[in-house]
């Protein structure tokens, strides 16, 4: 374990038992602590009642949250949900899964009554009240949830369904917007100042992608890409692009500018890995990528290593949007390969460039405040959480059928 003057980097906690704590080094440190996480105490801790108390998932009795009555024909269901809801997701029984950035707690909430069906406080505020629970993601097996924490400098890792935490990395000096686990079950990526991959159960650093202040990350359906959406530097100017990385050997294969200058807030790949998605406050771009199995592209560089075969199509798809005001990484998502739901505030954006071939039709939820959206297949659904103190289950729009010829329809 590594001096305390040298103790910059990450530190891991884990709960796989209530008695039993380890500790893990990469290269970076390593704390040996209780198993309720918290960046903000002693390296050494040792475990106390309270502690335990925070680090279990409390089942409780039948607590329906207070409905709100609408008359927007586009709304399922809505509750009150206090405590500054951020990001949500969505089990594969359809409990929902939001974040609660005041009581640093996660709810589980049966999307049918609106029941709390379970409630886990991260940290207690007498010991630090600064996670923010910006971003929720569940792994594609639906048996860890992977949240991003923000200004806490950290990222928690939770069991699913019991809600139990099973680790906790902190990156010291180092803000982490986002929690990616990679779709092949490897990886955990984390968006901080640097790009961070750890293995998926976040015990080891393996690799840093040292692209400085990286704006958003996206893996590839297949798992093959990883894209780290950066500002870029062309000598006579600034601007956004997109970088992909061979996730076998994270060797960069491609780079490509967006076509804008402006901070992309989220990014993902769509239609079958054939284009990447990215959205900024006021612009949806849609770039084309031709990238077939890795295997198939494989080719030798000059360096006598095989690289994968990758290419970008000439030109971007641009439509004007208007992300709601304060929105996060999650404000977008993949109804179907080819089918983009995102949340819109009222606007007047109408404008769309079309530079080359669409493979996904964009489809709004306008008019809306919220934070964090996710989708839920089982019953073609959007759950969306509103900082406001809001959860509404909304119907999943439908996209007109000439949608991928003209801007984004709008419901």
């Amino acid at each position: 374990m590594c001096a305390p003057a040298s103790c910059f980097g990450s530190r891991l906690r884990t709960t796989d038992s209530l008695v039993k704590t380890s500790n893990v080094s990469s290269g970076r440190c390593a704390s040996v602590s209780s198993p309720t996480p918290s960046s903000r105490t002693s390296r050494i801790r040792s475990t106390s009642s309270f502690a335990l108390l925070l680090a279990l998932a409390i089942p409780l009795a039948a607590q329906p949250l207070t409905p709100v009555a609408t008359h927007d024909q586009k709304i399922v269901k809505r509750w009150e949900l206090p405590g500054d809801p951020h990001g949500i997701a969505i089990g594969p029984d359809s409990t929902i899964y939001a974040g609660l950035a005041q009581p640093q707690a996660v709810v589980a909430i049966d999307p049918k009554t609106g029941t709390v069906k379970k409630r886990l406080v991260l940290d207690s505020a007498e010991i630090a009240s600064t996670k923010e629970l910006v971003t929720m993601r569940i792994n594609r097996a639906g048996t860890r949830l992977y949240i991003a924490n923000g200004s806490d400098e950290s990222a928690t890792i939770l069991s699913l369904p019991d809600l139990a935490v099973r680790r906790e990395i902190t990156t010291e000096g180092e803000q982490i917007r986002d929690a990616l686990p990679d779709p092949k079950g490897r990886y955990l990526y984390l968006l901080g100042r640097h790009v961070h991959i750890y293995d998926a159960d976040g015990e080891k650093e393996l690799h840093t992608i040292n692209l400085d202040d990286p704006m958003a990350i996206a893996a590839s359906e297949n798992g093959w890409l990883l894209a780290v959406v950066a500002t870029e530097d062309f000598g006579n100017t600034k601007a956004t692009s997109v970088a992909l990385y061979d996730t076998t050997t994270f060797a960069e294969l491609a780079r490509e500018p967006l076509q804008t200058d402006k901070t992309i807030e989220e990014a993902l790949f769509a239609a079958g890995d054939q284009a990447f998605i990215a959205l900024s406050r006021g612009s949806l771009f849609e770039k084309p990528i031709s990238a077939g199995k890795p295997v198939k592209q494989m080719t030798a560089g000059t360096n006598g290593q095989m690289r994968m075969a990758i290419d970008f199509g000439d030109l971007t798809n641009s439509d004007a949007i208007c992300l709601p005001e304060g929105s996060g990484a999650q404000i977008a998502t993949l109804a179907s390969p080819d089918l983009l739901l995102f949340a819109e505030r009222r606007c007047s954006a109408s404008s769309a460039f079309g530079g080359s071939s669409r493979h996904v039709t964009p489809a709004s939820l306008y008019g809306i405040a919220a934070y964090a959206m996710a989708y839920d297949p089982k019953n073609n659904m959007v759950a969306v959480t509103d900082r406001a103190g809001f959860l509404t289950i909304y119907k999943a729009p439908k996209a007109a059928v000439d949608s991928r010829k003209t801007e984004p329809q709008r419901h």
